[in-house]
């Protein structure tokens, strides 16, 4: 990979991304906000970073107007006369021009500043952390480790396991909602939450619940994990990462806490505002119930004996600007969403869970679609009776998969055209209008859709 100035577009090697390293460019190498792009070509597809606000934004450097290399126009503003007082007001270097057709586009989101216009930039999916910027294109790449079993624990049907490289080196860095990807030794690939302390350089800790109606993935961890036991971490990623609010409320239903512990442990650590819920059938054997048990902002409920909780009760009369985190089945994320809903307040709502959300099928789509694999050409059909992934498969085709129900990431895949009819659980709204990626497990298109494969 190479990183262009922007100022004199002179190449200059940097890091390389490749299958054990995806970083793109540094926090400190973008410019300041108005002064332009940091130029990149990421594995062929050129973007610009830029700062907007507090935040860096990538955007692909084609213009939707004739494919012209739009990052490498100004930044400038939007400056408007008040028609009632002598000042002006508007966009200060947010706004993009391209240097070919003069379209002004708005780089918070990527809109053509144009009445009527739809037309918007392509984003490319980064992750900031530590300083450094990541092509999250193809998340955890980077991240790839042989690790061993130090230590094992079990509460209940609860195994606790705790993992360091084989070599003895340092793993990476990871933050609150983070969560890695094992390759078992039967061949199975399973996530899991890593829930000890992000500050820990040499250990990560995992808990896994075994499920008797589950897949074989747990009960086969249950099953070989001593001491000295080899694993492969294919990724670590995050896709719920802990946001700053003044205040949280944190949710935690059965095995879900994995997720939510290094949250409580981290705002608590910075002094920060929150209350958190924990909720399990049996309060003696909830994982981790011990020590959270003694944290007085901590709500631990036994099902058992209390009931299931009011999720109504619990969403009101929060401080304003909360953000509620939550994580466990989807019967509590639904619960906890629909009741936020019902407040209608302005609260933000982040959930994980560890299964899909049904998703009904229209005709629209189960119906047979082509794909078009860019960097060989080929085109396949995929039928309406099967999925994207398994088609891929039955041509020889190998992608990374591990749930194949549209919740943990593994297949995530950048569109490089077509209109993904998105049925994952793991992007939001507007990650689903950018069309930028899709999950191949279980997402279809309608016509034909170009994948970067």
């Amino acid at each position: 990979m190479t990183i262009a100035t922007p100022a004199t577009n002179q190449l200059i090697p940097d890091h390389p991304v490749g299958p054990e390293t995806a970083e793109i460019a540094r926090v400190e190498d973008v410019p300041p906000a108005g002064h332009g792009a940091l130029r990149c070509d990421v594995n062929g597809t050129p973007i610009g970073l830029y700062r907007v606000a507090d935040e860096i934004r990538a955007w692909r450097n084609v213009c939707p107007h004739e494919a012209a290399p739009v990052c490498r126009g100004p930044v400038t503003g939007t400056r408007l006369q008040s028609a009632v007082y002598e000042y002006t007001y508007g966009r200060d270097r947010e706004v993009l021009r391209c240097p070919w057709h003069g379209w002004e586009f708005d780089l918070a989101t990527g809109d053509h500043l144009a009445e009527g216009s739809g037309a918007k930039l392509r984003s490319h999916p980064i992750h900031v952390q530590d300083g450094r910027i990541y092509d999250a294109s193809n998340r955890g790449l980077m991240h790839k480790r042989d690790l061993v079993v130090a230590e094992v624990d079990r509460v209940g049907h609860v195994l606790v396991l705790d993992l360091s490289a084989a070599d003895g080196g340092s793993l990476p860095a990871w933050s609150p909602g983070a969560h890695i990807e094992l390759a078992l030794p039967s061949g199975r690939v399973r996530h899991y939450s890593l829930c000890g302390n992000p500050r820990e350089k040499y250990r990560y800790r995992i808990a896994v619940l075994a499920e008797a109606g589950g897949r074989g993935g747990s009960r086969e961890l249950h099953e070989i994990a001593t001491r000295g036991a080899c694993l492969r971490m294919k990724a670590l990623r995050n896709r719920f990462p802990l946001r700053y609010a003044p205040h949280y409320l944190f949710i935690a239903g059965g095995i879900g806490i994995t997720a939510i512990l290094p949250m409580i442990t981290m705002v608590a650590r910075r002094g920060g505002s929150y209350q958190a819920v924990y909720i399990g059938r049996d309060q003696a054997g909830m994982p981790f119930g011990s020590e959270l048990a003694a944290v007085p902002a901590v709500t631990m409920i036994g099902t058992s004996v209390a009931g299931r909780p009011e999720i109504a009760a619990l969403v009101a009369d929060l401080p304003a600007h909360t953000a509620i985190y939550c994580c466990g089945p989807e019967s509590l994320t639904s619960a906890v969403r629909a009741a936020v809903a019902a407040t209608s307040r302005d609260l933000p709502v982040h959930t994980e869970r560890f299964t899909s959300t049904p998703v009904s099928n229209s005709s629209e789509s189960d119906r047979p679609f082509e794909v078009t694999l860019a960097r060989t050409g080929r085109t396949l059909q995929v039928p309406a009776d099967d999925t994207l992934l398994n088609t891929l498969r039955r041509h020889g085709i190998a992608r990374d998969s591990s749930c194949e129900q549209g919740w943990c990431g593994s297949c995530e895949t950048t569109v490089v055209s077509g209109t993904p009819i998105h049925r994952d659980s793991i992007l939001d709204a507007d990650e689903h209008d950018d069309a930028g990626t899709m999950m191949i497990c279980t997402s279809r298109a309608t016509g034909t859709v170009v994948l970067d494969a």
